[in-house]
Formats: structure tokens, C-alpha cells, sequence
């Protein structure tokens, strides 16, 4: 009977001994896990510390590229650097943190931030320039003095613009807006003068005229981009000419005319009405530009994002819309105003004005596209995404001076 609670009392302890040890492992193992934790935790605070000083330095002096050495945060440093190279146009920015014998690297991709990013643009708005009901923008808009609203409007994504006016009826935001911003008015000259350069060197048909109108009539067949060409509204067309004969770069200039478009594009191509010398005022006959019907690509991008086709349309007078309901596709800018032509603006009831890319106009006049009752058109504006990387060739699509975040890897 002693022996047999000997052997008892020795089993227990063996076993007590034994859990013992485990507990404490468990305990030791727990408090190591904590320490573990804490400095990465630690570590990793320090690093998107030194990421986000870097943001800031560049968001106040776009050009700050100095970076940060051996910055003592939270017992621990930093080091951050510029790198403006590797990528051209873009800036890395490597900020890499230590605590202890632990380290850890944030890194950050900038992107030039480009006024390409808005469906719609406008430097100067009229107060009695509204969107009203029946209009929906669907992608980034930005408006530098004042964006009117009338009605119930709908902003699919960012609003940004000087102050926001509603007269009436409660606009929708489902993307936020933001006021207080300007973002100046892009110059067109530079780009005009490429065009016109690209399009009276190549030597094409009839891609750079001086003077009167010029008529594009464009359409797709055989899988190839054709162009009729007139130069006064009464004439008939001439012989389909394939654009690459028509244009041979893709670019087409009118000087001191105006241009008038319509058709169906496959590819690329770049157009400007420009006046020269750049002191021209621009009128009804000069520097303008006419839609006079739907100019579409021959591959929606709306349906193949992987579309190829694209139009860029650079006019230093007016854009004109002769006919409603009419879809544009592409890229369009006037140094002045986008209105519809004759009597469209008092249409009644409203037809649709499909854009799709994006619209710059510098103006946008009290009754560009109606006002009141016989508002002409309903506008709905869809941005074409593939614009924020590749643009027409020759737009004018500059940085606005500042960067915005492409990627962030912690």
C-alpha cells in the first residue's frame, strides 16, 4: 500500500511537472508572439509614417524630391527616397522603416494627375448655365469657377469646382463632391500647332487646308477607315479615300476655316480647327467646328474595352451640335464654347446628347444646351477610361501640377 502511494504521489508530479512546462511554454511562447507583433506593428507604423511625410512634401512642392534620412520616430528611424527615374513621368517613393532588428518597406507609385481624368471639364460657367434633371454624368467632372445645378441632376462619380449653386431640387452625388478647387485651364496652342505640323507634312489628300470649310464625312468599309471630302454644304461628296491615303499620320488641320464632321471611325485620328496667328479671334467661320451628325468609333469601347479607335478634336472657336438626339465619341475641346446649333436649345421635350470620352470646353454660356421648359437636351455624359492612359495623339490633356496615388504596397 505505501510503494502503490509512492508510485502516486511520483505520477503526479511527473504530470504536474509536466503541464507545468507547458504552461509556461504556452506563456513564454504568448509573451514572445506579443513582443513579435508589436514591433512589427511598430516597425510597420514607422515605415507608412515616412510614406505619407513623403505625400505631403509632394502635395506642397510637387517638385520636393530630397527625401528623408535617418528620421527617429517612435523609437525607431526612417529612411524614404525619390525615385523619379526608373519609371519616367512617374515617382516611387520607398520609404522603409527599423525598430529593434526588425524592418519594413512601404512603397508608393505616383501618377502626373492630368486633367485626362474628367468626362467633363469647364473653365468659366455661366449661373444661368444649369444641369438639370434628364442629365447624368458618368465619370469625373470638374468645373474651376461654379458648378448650377437645377432639378435632379445625377453625378455618377467625383464632382470638384470652385462653389456649388443649387437653385433647385436636390442634385445627386453618388460619387461626393468637393469645392474650393481650381485646376487651370489647359492651353490648346501647342497641341493645334502639332496637328497642323503632323497633317501638312504628310502630304495627304486634303488633311491641311487654309480657309473656308472643310466637310469630313467618315465611315468603315471593309474593315478600313474611308473619308468623303466637300467643301461647301451644297456640293456632293467626293470619292471615298482611305484615310490612310486622306491622312497619312492620322491628322487633319483646318486654319482660319471651320470643320464639319460626321461618321463612323475606325483607328485613330486627330482633327484641329485652329486660327493662326494664335491672336485670331475666332468667329463662326473661323476656328469653329460643326457635328453635324453622330460620330461614332467602329468599336464601342462601352462593349470592347480593348477598342482601338479613338478621336481627338481640338477646335479654338466654338463646338457646334447641329443635330438632336446624336452620340459623339471621343475626344472633344474648344477654347470657347459647346453649344447646340440653331434652334436645338429650345427643343421640347428634350433629346438626348450622348457623349462618349470626354468634353473640355473653356465656356459654358447661359443657353448652350437650353434653359427653362424647352431645355434642348438631355445630356449624359460616359467617360472612356481607356483616356487617363492613352489619349488622342496631340490633345491637350496636360498635368495639372500635382500627382495622385497609382499604387501602394505595404
Amino acid at each position: 500500500m505505501g510503494r502503490t502511494a509512492i508510485y502516486m504521489v511520483m505520477a503526479l508530479t511527473a504530470m504536474f511537472l509536466f503541464f507545468g512546462k507547458t504552461m509556461n511554454d504556452s506563456g513564454t511562447d504568448a509573451l514572445s508572439n506579443a513582443i513579435d507583433y508589436y514591433e512589427h506593428t511598430q516597425v510597420y507604423n514607422i515605415a507608412a509614417a515616412g510614406a505619407n511625410l513623403a505625400c505631403n512634401q509632394i502635395f506642397l512642392n510637387n517638385t520636393w524630391r530630397t527625401g528623408f534620412s535617418n528620421v527617429v520616430m517612435n523609437g525607431g528611424t526612417f529612411f524614404v527616397s525619390i525615385d523619379s527615374t526608373t519609371d519616367p513621368g512617374k515617382l516611387i517613393i520607398l520609404s522603409t522603416g527599423f525598430y529593434q532588428a526588425d524592418s519594413h518597406r512601404v512603397k508608393i507609385i505616383l501618377n502626373p494627375s492630368s486633367i485626362s481624368k474628367f468626362a467633363m471639364y469647364s473653365g468659366n460657367v455661366s449661373a444661368a448655365a444649369k444641369l438639370r434633371s434628364g442629365d447624368t454624368i458618368n465619370g469625373p467632372i470638374h468645373f474651376n469657377n461654379k458648378l448650377v445645378t437645377s432639378g435632379n441632376p445625377v453625378f455618377m462619380d467625383k464632382a470638384t469646382m470652385g462653389t456649388l449653386q443649387t437653385t433647385a431640387g436636390t442634385p445627386s452625388f453618388l460619387g461626393g463632391y468637393q469645392t474650393g478647387v481650381n485646376i487651370t485651364f489647359p492651353s490648346y496652342t501647342a497641341s493645334a500647332n502639332a496637328i497642323v505640323a503632323a497633317a501638312s507634312a504628310a502630304g495627304g489628300t486634303n488633311d491641311y487646308q487654309v480657309g473656308g470649310d472643310m466637310y469630313l464625312r467618315f465611315s468603315v468599309v471593309g474593315g478600313v477607315t474611308k473619308v468623303e471630302y466637300k467643301t461647301n454644304p451644297a456640293a456632293v461628296w467626293g470619292a471615298p479615300v482611305d484615310l490612310a491615303t486622306f491622312a497619312p499620320t492620322g491628322n487633319i488641320a483646318m486654319v482660319n476655316g471651320a470643320v464639319h464632321v460626321e461618321g463612323t471611325i475606325k483607328g485613330q485620328v486627330t482633327i484641329t480647327s485652329t486660327v493662326n496667328p494664335s491672336t485670331t479671334i475666332p468667329s463662326a467661320t473661323v476656328g469653329a467646328t460643326y457635328i453635324e451628325n453622330n460620330i461614332r468609333y467602329n468599336t464601342d469601347p462601352l462593349i470592347t474595352p480593348s477598342s482601338t479607335d479613338m478621336l481627338g478634336l481640338v477646335s479654338a472657336g466654338d463646338i457646334k451640335i447641329n443635330t438632336i438626339p446624336i452620340r459623339m465619341d471621343g475626344s472633344f475641346f474648344t477654347n470657347t464654347s459647346t453649344s447646340l446649333g440653331g434652334s436645338l436649345n429650345n427643343t421640347n421635350p428634350a433629346k438626348q446628347l450622348k457623349i462618349v470620352g470626354s468634353l473640355i470646353t473653356k465656356d459654358i454660356g447661359p443657353t448652350d444646351f437650353g434653359t427653362g421648359a424647352s431645355k434642348g437636351a438631355n445630356l449624359y455624359m460616359k467617360y472612356d477610361t481607356r483616356l487617363n492612359d492613352n489619349p488622342p495623339a496631340n490633345f491637350p490633356f496636360p498635368s495639372t501640377n500635382s500627382f495622385e496615388v497609382l499604387s501602394w504596397f505595404e
